[in-house]
């Protein structure tokens, strides 16, 4: 499913929109490709990233999933395209801070019982989930309260929690803002793993050009 922009203004940024600039233009993120949006702070990566979500809609213009254009879109296509289509990590990161590691990943399988047609297609065991947080250096920390834990391995949860599920595009926003270049790689690494067994595309956001990721195309912001 590709994702089309298509004259899209941000209501917050119309008074800066330049010329060589994803907003007020024609832009396609096609489905397998990965994208990178590197820019400071208040040029709109997570405005962008709300716009994909459906979870912003002050912008003019038009956002058109594989030709469907979503003003059409009802509340519960929004929640499908969340659930089914379109995984996200977002700055805040939205995870429970009350709950484990483990619980925290776990409450997504559930989640995706609930939407799911197939309810064992993209559930994960313990194991695996053990697995790739062995990889992400958190695996001894699946009995620790979320709230306990540094920001940057909470981001590492939330990148978990965003992979165990079914996606046709996984979205973050600044998900390495506070990991060393070796988490960050080994994050990417999984990410990029997973998202090509589903054919996924990725949008990544980050700050500025140090944090820029080989092999992901740039998009002007």
């Amino acid at each position: 499913m590709d994702i089309e922009f298509n004259g899209i203004i941000p209501g917050p940024l119309a008074e800066f929109v330049t010329e060589n600039s994803i907003w007020n233009s024609t832009f396609t993120f096609t489905q397998g490709n990965k994208y990178q949006i590197i820019a400071p702070s208040g040029k709109g990566k997570s405005t962008l990233v709300g716009i994909i979500a459906g979870t912003r809609g002050d912008f003019e213009g038009n956002l058109l999933f594989e030709g469907q254009n979503t003003h059409q879109f009802n509340p519960m296509r929004w929640s499908q395209w969340r659930a089914q289509e379109c995984s996200i990590v977002f700055q805040d990161l939205q995870l429970f801070p009350k709950l484990t590691v483990l619980q925290n990943l776990l409450l997504m399988n559930e989640i995706q019982n609930a939407h799911s047609n197939n309810d064992s297609a993209y559930i994960q065991t313990n194991d695996t989930l053990l697995d790739w947080a062995k990889q992400l250096g958190i695996d001894s920390k699946m009995d620790v309260v979320v709230g306990n834990l540094s920001f940057g391995q909470m981001q590492r949860v939330a990148i978990l929690r965003a992979l165990n599920r079914p996606f046709k595009w996984i979205v973050l926003d600044e998900p390495f803002s506070h990991l060393d270049a070796e988490n960050s790689k080994n994050a990417l690494q999984l990410i990029s793993s997973i998202a090509a067994n589903q054919n996924a595309g990725i949008i990544v956001t980050a700050l500025d050009i140090r944090f820029s990721i080989e092999g992901f195309t740039p998009v002007n912001i």
